[in-house]
């Protein structure tokens, strides 16, 4: 009795994971379960109280199942490479391929988890774990990792390494089709830029001012009184100057033009 239950257990859960990956969501039935495990609609609510509970056993189950194979591909690319490059090549290659095989279902299962809290955090727990395996592994090279902060370099280029597989792959979405050149392709440019993130140094642009080259805000600064905002304040000022400049022709001796003597000067 208990082997035959337990079969019939395991043909539940298969037949709900077939489905999530047929449909390509949760849009099916209890009773379409019932059909392709062959087991009646009341042996599965002997197990489950509702389809989502079904769904969920089957998410804990295959999570379960890609955490595994994921530390067990970790593992062997570790072993197999012995730098940091080649490292970082060996992961993007063999997660792109990790994920690509298990498409199906992680379409599936996002899809769900925008309205499924419990499927989303079962999930984000999972992604978690393979950013710590995936942290263990590449921090073995810290001291090739130029980034000023490695664990967080090594985080931010798996998400951006995984985002975009997630995108081609469709997972959380509807899937985008490309041939095999575009997919192999896509694995180089994503070594290329996972590794050029962890081995350049980050570049900061500072704007340097005219006092000595120390770097200065380049926020526009207020206008001083007295002169409007979009005018040429240089020139301004310099106008400015001009007009506080002594006025050394009020200070000349004038002279009297010629033509007649004075009467003074006759009457001397």
């Amino acid at each position: 009795m208990q082997s035959r239950s337990k079969a019939s257990y395991e043909r539940m859960l298969a037949a709900a994971q077939d489905l999530l990956k047929i449909h390509g969501n949760d849009e099916f039935t209890l009773t379409d379960v019932s059909r392709v495990g062959k087991v009646s609609v009341g042996s599965i609510y002997c197990r489950f109280d509702s389809k989502d509970d079904l769904i969920r056993a089957v998410q804990d189950r295959v999570q379960a199942n890609i955490q595994q194979e994921q530390q067990q591909l970790i593992a062997r690319v570790a072993l197999e490479t012995g730098n940091l490059h080649d490292l970082v090549a060996a992961l993007t290659a063999g997660m792109a391929e990790h994920l690509r095989h298990h498409a199906d279902i992680l379409r599936a299962m996002m899809l769900r988890a925008n309205h499924d809290p419990v499927v989303a955090q079962l999930g984000k727990t999972s992604h978690q774990a393979a950013i710590a395996d995936i942290k263990l592994a590449i921090l073995r090279y810290r001291d090739d990792i130029a980034h000023p902060d490695p664990e967080r370099a090594v985080q931010a280029g798996f998400n951006i390494m995984y985002a975009a597989l997630a995108r081609v792959l469709g997972l959380g979405s509807v899937r985008e089709e490309g041939d095999m050149w575009e997919w192999e392709q896509l694995k180089r440019d994503l070594t290329h830029s996972f590794a050029a993130y962890l081995m350049t140094k980050p570049y900061v642009a500072q704007a340097a001012s005219h006092d000595g080259g120390r770097p200065h805000s380049a926020a526009p600064s207020e206008p001083r009184a007295g002169i409007p905002r979009g005018t040429d304040a240089a020139g301004l000022e310099e106008d400015a100057d001009q007009d506080r400049q002594p006025d050394t022709t009020a200070a000349a001796p004038q002279r009297r033009p010629r033509g007649r003597p004075s009467t003074k000067a006759k009457a001397g």
